[in-house]
């Protein structure tokens, strides 16, 4: 069986992003210093990556760090939960899928981010409230490409296990569902950098001063500190890029079957 490794997870590719990353870093380096844009606050690449260093040895960042995983950990699993479980649901039962596709539909259009404050009101202030605004915003990937790999399930598999006397409920949970993981964790994939980005996002806005966008938002403030800022920036970048390799290393090696069966 031929194994298809995602282009992402591959040396060749991490390499060329890299080159592309230092490559437009250089370009900016170049741009900024020849005082061809002279606005004040652009943050010039050499200083960001010097400002990143001296956050390195800095235990308060770092736990600040720690809670944005956290919050975006909590966030992740209380979306991937409901989003295989309905998305599962709406696949396999037309009657779930005709009550509960208006609503998808309208919610998953809704900023995450501006539903915030009211989970705060909700929820209180820390990370609960911090972790469902991140799942809201995860959710609806998974559940989507959850609710199209159960319905994309061979028939054959289904008409067997009926034939075995498998209920309805039994043919989703042992047949349809690991068959439409591969799906769902496509769903995952996206929607890991999408929950680092609300994360960071909602602890500027609603946040109690914790997490990295706590860290941005508190050096921000007076504007004297920015190179510390891009630096948490560039960091929470970074993490989003990690989290992306890793997921896609998972997927290559977990899902691989499938991948071959595709050929």
């Amino acid at each position: 069986m031929k194994v298809i490794r995602d282009p992402l997870s591959t040396p060749s590719a991490v390499g060329l992003g890299i080159v592309g990353v230092v490559g437009s870093g250089l370009v900016a380096e170049l741009i900024l210093r020849s005082s061809l844009i002279t606005t004040e606050g652009l943050p010039i690449p050499s200083q960001v990556i010097g400002g990143a260093v001296d956050l390195l040895p800095d235990t308060g960042f770092w736990s600040e760090v720690l809670f944005t995983l956290g919050e975006w950990g909590l966030g992740m699993l209380l979306a991937c939960i409901a989003g295989v479980v309905l998305g599962g649901l709406m696949g396999a039962f037309s009657a779930w899928h005709t009550a509960f596709e208006w609503p998808v539909e309208a919610f998953r259009v809704l900023p995450s981010v501006a539903l915030a404050p009211i989970l705060v009101l909700l929820a209180g202030r820390g990370m609960m409230s911090l972790s469902i605004a991140v799942a809201l915003a995860c959710v609806w990937p998974i559940l989507l490409n959850t609710m199209y790999g159960v319905r994309g399930v061979d028939p054959t598999s289904v008409n067997t296990a009926r034939t075995f006397g498998l209920t309805s409920m039994q043919i989703l949970a042992r047949i349809k569902i690991p068959a439409a993981l591969p799906f769902a964790f496509t769903g995952i994939r996206i929607s890991a950098s999408i929950g680092l980005l609300v994360a960071v996002s909602v602890e500027l806005l609603v946040g109690d001063g914790s997490g990295i966008g706590g860290f941005i938002l508190t050096q921000s403030a007076n504007a004297v500190n920015l190179d510390a800022v891009y630096a948490a920036t560039v960091i929470a970048g970074v993490i989003g890029v990690i989290v992306n390799l890793v997921l896609a290393q998972a997927d290559s090696l977990l899902f691989a079957w499938k991948r071959g069966l595709e050929q």
